[in-house]
């Protein structure tokens, strides 16, 4: 099993809280009944999402 060195957490946090950020932003639109906002909210906290994880495996493979 591979671990990941504190020094990509570090990296990948920002992106771990503009994630979270997006979240919030997609409740509250999703409150307020706005669906088209709230997609798009959530697509944005998915991708960052996943942004991060490609740069955590991508900063993992290149010590290997």
């Amino acid at each position: 099993m591979a671990t990941v060195p504190a020094a990509a957490a570090v990296r990948t946090t920002p992106l771990l809280l503009v994630a979270v950020l997006f979240g919030a932003v997609a409740a509250f639109f999703a409150s307020q009944a706005l669906w088209p906002l709230t997609a798009l909210a959530v697509v944005v906290a998915v991708a960052v999402l996943a942004g991060g994880v490609w740069l955590t495996g991508k900063q993992g493979s290149r010590e290997l």
